[in-house]
Formats: structure tokens, C-alpha cells, sequence
């Protein structure tokens, strides 16, 4: 099945999947959606999850890269979580994605005056995650500092010869750093910023052994097209359990911690330390399971 991408250029955690598409050698379609809200052709899926990245396997929809990689590992091509690191990579990834990625938005967008950002972005972000210009601004030099730190400790442990963080095969953790480190190269003002990181050893050509893996084959989809192969095939069965104080059926309301964006609401279907999943009833569609990671989503009645 080929996985459907809902994402926009400039976005560093789409790039993360990109790059994963490229690791796995994957035929993917791309649904470029914007960089604000509203995104219908999204939540009409997601229900409300405005975020990006989301993927989607037929039936089957994944948002936020905690859930979207764990996904792709089940398709055709190279693990994402390789020996001898596994499942490791996922603790990197989720400090990288995390702590680390906030410290690369200074680096990347403190010098960033409002009228490079659009009034448009600003009001977005503003309203959903509170974005503060002029304290990002003041904060830009400690962020930066912290994001260099990150590739000091990338330059050490490859200093040993290895390829990746784990040895000859690139993971999660890799693409994370990665698309840290992209996301600040990607930004003109943040040139200087980005030559500090690159500087370091080892790390510059780490970064471009995994740009060499590409993005994998993509092709355009359309929404409507997106809609068909949700409408083609059942989601499929589900792993996992409710964990208390959860009940299995119940209607559940899940959004992001840090963000006033709306919940997406639908029936619980798990909800434990490998992730949650609720059923929706797209209308005028089928019904989909939305998936996401534990950590980082609020579970409340709904």
C-alpha cells in the first residue's frame, strides 16, 4: 500500500518523513496542505489534528512522526529502528523531535523578521502555540547555543568511524537530528547558524550521506484521490490495548500538549504505551482510525 503524505515543503518534521521515504526506497504520494489553518483536506481525516506531518495507509491515519515511523517500519525496505540501537532510536528521536527541536526553531527563525514570516504565519502561530516574536528574538542566541551543543554531542559519537549513530545503517534517531539540523540550513538568515553546526566534525558528512538516501519516489495526489483509498480498504486490525483510566469504546477527545488547537474525537480504540488509536466516521465517507503516539497527547473524555 502506498502511503500518502499530508505535508508542506518548508516543514522540517515532513522532511524527517521524506527522508525516511528515502531510507526505505519508498513510492509514496505527496498532498501539499498549507502552513496554517485551516487544512480541510487534513481534518476531514484527522478530524481536527492540524499538524504536520500526517500519513496515510489507505484506511489509516498517522499523525505526528511518533506514530507515522513505527508505521512506515511495517512497509517494504530498510528498518528505521536498526540493530544494535532499535528501539533507542526512538529515545533519541523523541529528544531531538522534542527539547532540541525548539532550541532549532531559535536557531532557525531568530533572526527572522515578522515580514519573512507572513502576518498570516504569525497570527497562526500565535494563536495555536503562542508564538511570542520579540522573545524569540532575545532568546535566538541561548537557542542557538543549545542547538550546537546537540551537534557536539552528534560530532562525538560519530568520532569513532561510524557511519550513523548506531553504526552502518541509518534510524529514527538519525532522521530526527537530521531534519534538526535541515530545518536550520533551509533558512537564509540562519546561514551562520547553520555553518556552526555543519562545522563540527564528522558532521557534515553524515548530514549528506543521509540526504543521499533521497526521498524516495514521489507522486502528486489529490485530495479527492486521498479520499478513494481511505473509501478502498479497511483500517487495519488493531494491536494494543485501553489503558486505565481509559475504557475501551469510550468517546475520546486527543490533542497536543502545547497547542489550543481543537481535539480530533472519535471511539477509543487504544490507548497504552505503543500509542492510541480512535475510530471516525469521515462524513460522506468511511470510517477511519486515526493513530497517534502516547507521549505528547492529552486522552480526555468527550
Amino acid at each position: 500500500m502506498r502511503p500518502i503524505l499530508y505535508h508542506y515543503e518548508a516543514s522540517p518534521f515532513a522532511e524527517l518523513v521524506r527522508a525516511a521515504f528515502g531510507v526505505k526506497g519508498l513510492a509514496w504520494g505527496s498532498l501539499i496542505v498549507p502552513n496554517i489553518l485551516p487544512k480541510p483536506d487534513q481534518t476531514r481525516l484527522t478530524g481536527a489534528y492540524g499538524r504536520t506531518p500526517v500519513v496515510q495507509l489507505g484506511a489509516d491515519i498517522y499523525c505526528d512522526t511518533g506514530a507515522i515511523l513505527p508505521a512506515l517500519e511495517g512497509l517494504p525496505g530498510a528498518s528505521l529502528y536498526p540493530a544494535p540501537l532499535g528501539p533507542l532510536h526512538r529515545m533519541v528521536a523523541s529528544w531531538a523531535n522534542g527539547p532540541q527541536f525548539f532550541a532549532h526553531v531559535g536557531a532557525a527563525m531568530g533572526g527572522m523578521t515578522p515580514e519573512m514570516m507572513g502576518e498570516a504565519f504569525i497570527k497562526d502561530r500565535q494563536a495555536r502555540f503562542g508564538m511570542d516574536i520579540p522573545a524569540l528574538g532575545k532568546a535566538a542566541p541561548h537557542l542557538a547555543g543549545q542547538a550546537l551543543v546537540a551537534a557536539r554531542w552528534l560530532s562525538d559519537t560519530l568520532a569513532d568511524g561510524r557511519a550513523f549513530i548506531g553504526g552502518n545503517a541509518p534510524g529514527a534517531g538519525d532522521l530526527a537530528l537530521y531534519s534538526n539540523i535541515w530545518f536550520v540550513k533551509a533558512v537564509p538568515t540562519a546561514a551562520a547558524n547553520a555553518a556552526a553546526m555543519l562545522a563540527m566534525p564528522h558532521v557534515a558528512d553524515w548530514f549528506a550521506r543521509i540526504a543521499g538516501f533521497g526521498h524516495g519516489t514521489r507522486h502528486e495526489v489529490s485530495a479527492d484521490e486521498a479520499l478513494a483509498a481511505a473509501r478502498a480498504a479497511p483500517p487495519a486490525p488493531i494491536t494494543g490495548g485501553v489503558d486505565a483510566p481509559h475504557v475501551a469504546g469510550m468517546m475520546a477527545a486527543v490533542s497536543q500538549e502545547g497547542t489550543k488547537d481543537a481535539p480530533s474525537i472519535g471511539r477509543l480504540l487504544r490507548c497504552d504505551s505503543s500509542g492510541i488509536t480512535i475510530a471516525r466516521e469521515v462524513e460522506d465517507g468511511p470510517t477511519v482510525h486515526v493513530h497517534f503516539p502516547r507521549l505528547g497527547q492529552v486522552v480526555m473524555p468527550a
